[in-house]
């Protein structure tokens, strides 16, 4: 039984993994990376102190982008449980394009939520991802599945996001994700 379940977990983590580089592969390709400068001959000079006001805050934890993500535009799963949903469509205007690719985090987009976890079908295949929208200081939130076409990733060099061309009031209208339709069998 129990080797039965780490065969599981371990060809959860394989599909997981290869859809990941399948659905980050294109950005990885587009990228072109700046050739790594040699470090400073003189290793006893003390680089000037940074200024505070102008050191951007660190991303969380569970957002940031891992070690190497950029240029090999591989992710682990649970590199995106947590990160943050974003929403395109702060008007009620916007149309939504299942193929727009985007590499920074527009600060006119509004946080609607954070990825809690990614639903599989029986062969693999990531059909979604649960989010937890809506609520207050962790009161009232609800998990929703948000389709692989309602979404694009966003991996830029310190964190991680998901942005949706859904309003915060048509995610927070869909229905409850209920827990057992997502268990494993």
């Amino acid at each position: 039984m129990v080797h039965g379940m780490k065969r599981i977990f371990m060809m959860k983590n394989l599909y997981l993994t290869s859809a990941l580089i399948l659905a980050l592969g294109g950005a990885a390709i587009a990228q072109t990376a700046a050739p790594e400068s040699p470090p400073p001959a003189d290793s006893a000079a003390t680089p000037p102190a940074a200024d505070a006001a102008a050191t951007p805050p660190a991303a969380d934890a569970a957002a940031s982008t891992p070690a190497g993500a950029e240029k090999t535009g591989l992710l682990r799963a649970s590199a995106l449980e947590g990160v943050d949903v974003y929403t395109i469509d702060v008007t009620g205007q916007t149309t939504w394009d299942d193929g727009a690719a985007f590499t920074e985090i527009n600060t006119d987009w509004d946080k609607i939520g954070e990825v809690e976890d990614l639903v599989l079908d029986g062969s693999g295949n990531v059909v979604g991802a649960i989010a937890e929208v809506g609520g207050f200081l962790g009161l009232g939130e609800k998990e929703v599945v948000l389709l692989p076409e309602e979404i694009a990733f966003v991996v830029t060099p310190d964190r991680i996001a998901v942005v949706s061309g859904l309003s915060k009031e048509a995610l927070e209208t869909r229905e409850k994700v209920a827990e057992e339709a997502v268990k494993a069998q």
